[in-house]
């Protein structure tokens, strides 16, 4: 059994204000970062604004539920020994009665995305969501500009569900903001098959018939 909140290379874990608060404000002065998280207009943040931001967000833990992502290094780094932070993933406007949340992921310095901690962020919280949490759909969107989130999530099950045509503002065009969901039956469906040997997957029929 794996444990909950750590895959071979990350940890999620609460963010700690007095050291990560400094390291995601130099993410919020990148422009295509925030481009690659957010749809809303560029917002720098300083330490301090972050900081009311881990706030706000410890008084909102029973509907928003974020995490930060840690890689789990030798020589260990980080407060109490935590490891480097590299991203953040949130699950958030949490439904308890329809059991659906709304998933927020990002990598923030350039030198760590396209390294597949972002697959393995997803993993951990989509196992979080489904088998700890009890939810059975969660929720995420990208503006179509954003052709790798898109891509990501399409890898990853997410189906297109709405499109919201020139939803979006962005270098003097407009953009259509593309709503995803996965439900835990698919969810479920690829890790059964993600499980299974390749030489054992069961043959497939072209349609011929045997003489």
């Amino acid at each position: 059994m794996n444990p909950l909140f750590e895959s071979p290379r990350l940890r999620l874990a609460p963010p700690d204000p007095e050291t990560d608060a400094a390291i995601e404000s130099a993410w919020t002065h990148d422009g295509a970062y925030l481009r690659l998280v957010d749809t809303a207009p560029a917002r720098p943040l300083s330490p301090s604004q972050v900081k009311k931001k881990y706030e706000q967000l410890e008084k909102e833990k029973e509907k928003d539920f974020y995490f930060a992502v840690r890689l789990r290094e030798k020589p260990v780094e980080g407060p109490e020994g935590l490891g480097r932070l590299i991203g953040f993933v949130r699950l958030f406007w949490v439904d308890w009665m329809h059991g659906a949340a709304r998933l927020n992921l990002g990598i923030g310095a350039p030198a760590d995305r396209g390294q597949g901690y972002g697959s393995e962020a997803l993993e951990l919280i989509l196992r979080y969501a489904f088998e700890e949490m009890g939810l059975h759909r969660v929720a995420a969107e990208a503006a179509a500009y954003n052709t790798g989130a898109l891509r990501f999530l399409e890898r990853h099950g997410f189906r297109v569900e709405a499109r919201r045509r020139q939803a979006v503002a962005r270098d003097g065009q407009r953009w259509d903001q593309v709503m995803y969901g996965l439900l835990r039956s698919e969810w479920e469906a690829l890790r059964a098959a993600a499980a299974v040997p390749a030489g054992l997957a069961a043959p497939q029929s072209n349609g011929a018939q045997g003489g």
